[in-house]
């Protein structure tokens, strides 16, 4: 990732995370199986945005996939926060959503190209990252665990 020619950044990217920047941790979940720490860590600092994220927990050191228990304990126990207090966002509608929902993570599908989400069994979704984190802060501001339990009415 650090090496890639050029990084991108989702639009609405640096506007969700200064909205989440000191009210929750910050941290990367990927299942990158080649980009180590240091090369995800490069990439972030090519994007900008490095400085927003506590922790950066990935497959090349944990050696497990966001599909897995195992990934999942290791977030908690490094974040010191329970699993149902944790909420995540991600384009991968099966590694992002669907399996961290099946470990009590709050999952989110953010569906940037609006795929058809009747194919999908019902999971939270939203289609830009400022969404996301208003419901976490507005969570947060509040003293309650995230739960966005159900998605846009089809």
């Amino acid at each position: 990732m650090g090496l890639w020619p050029q990084v991108e950044v989702i639009d609405g990217a640096v506007e969700a995370l200064s909205i989440l920047r000191g009210r929750v941790p910050l941290a990367i979940a990927t299942n990158a199986s080649i980009s180590s720490r240091p090369m995800i860590e490069l990439a972030l600092r090519r994007a900008g945005l490095h400085s927003f994220f506590e922790q950066i927990y990935c497959f090349t050191e944990l050696g497990f996939r966001k599909d897995q228990p195992e990934f999942w304990r290791a977030v908690q126990h490094g974040l010191r926060v329970p699993l149902k207090h944790i909420a995540m966002v991600g384009d991968s509608y099966d590694q992002d959503a669907f399996f961290p929902r099946q470990f009590g993570v709050q999952g989110v599908w953010l569906n940037l190209h609006g795929a058809d989400k009747r194919l999908q069994v019902a999971t939270p979704m939203v289609t830009e990252l400022p969404c996301f984190s208003s419901w976490v802060a507005d969570s947060a501001e509040q003293g309650q665990a995230p739960v966005f339990t159900t998605p846009e009415n089809d």
